[in-house]
């Protein structure tokens, strides 16, 4: 061998030790890594239906006059009255809540000021269907011709945690019925849950009546409640392992 083929070699034999020794550490790292696995992700749906237990809506009283200090009066009057009727039914003070209030003017044709517009709306829960008719019924009555009722609507409380469990669970079996057809058809078995991610959207609470359910002069008859059911649902992405 010439000396300068020998060089050559040496040269290359030090660069090739040097590269093996600078690459060590990320050799190492691609070893520890683990191997890639096939993958299967399924969507599943589950549903579970309940019978409404509350019914929530919105009360309110509207007042005019031709002075603000009579219109808020007339407005305040009305709307104690009405609080008072609701408690009295058996209605907690904990279930009703102020939730705004106006006074507007009144103007002509001419852009007069002719009165004042007092409004103001109360919300309530209310427990026990069986009851609801007659306590609105009673508080429209306190209200008189001022009172109103806005934005009724039928919603599940007691139940709601335990229908959302049957519903994640009927998800979760939809799913794994639906990857173990995927398996069979592909020749594969189904390994372990990789992971399982929550994909429900949000619901819109209970059913809603039009608004308003009363007009001026409400009989005094109790209102008829059909509570009907209502669904609750649940949609779940599931990864699983394939072998």
């Amino acid at each position: 061998m010439s000396v300068v083929r020998a060089a050559v070699v040496i040269a290359a034999a030090v660069a090739v030790s040097g590269a093996v020794a600078a690459g060590t550490g990320s050799a190492r790292a691609y070893a520890d890594s683990p191997a890639w696995e096939p993958t299967i992700t399924v969507s599943g749906n589950g549903t579970a239906t309940g019978t409404p237990d509350e019914l929530q809506l919105s009360m309110e009283v509207d007042t005019q006059a031709s002075s603000v200090s009579t219109a808020l009066n007339a407005a305040n009057q009305d709307m104690s009255r009405v609080q008072a009727a609701l408690q009295k039914a058996g209605v907690p003070a904990s279930a009703l809540q102020t939730t705004s209030m106006s006074v507007q003017p009144q103007y002509d044709q001419n852009g007069k000021v002719t009165g004042y517009s007092v409004s103001e709306p109360l919300s309530v829960e209310l427990h026990g269907l069986a009851t609801a008719g007659q306590q609105i019924t009673g508080a429209v009555d306190a209200g008189g011709n001022a009172a109103r009722v806005d934005n009724v609507q039928l919603d599940l409380t007691d139940q709601n945690t335990k229908l959302l469990a049957v519903a994640r669970a009927d998800a979760i079996s939809d799913a794994q019925a639906t990857a173990g057809q995927y398996a069979r058809a592909a020749g594969v078995k189904l390994g372990p849950i990789v992971s399982i991610t929550d994909t429900s959207t949000t619901e819109p609470p209970g059913r809603l009546f039009p608004a308003p359910m009363f007009a001026e002069g409400a009989a005094a008859a109790a209102v008829p409640i059909s509570a009907g059911t209502q669904q609750v649902t649940a949609t779940v992405a599931v990864v699983w392992q394939l072998g």
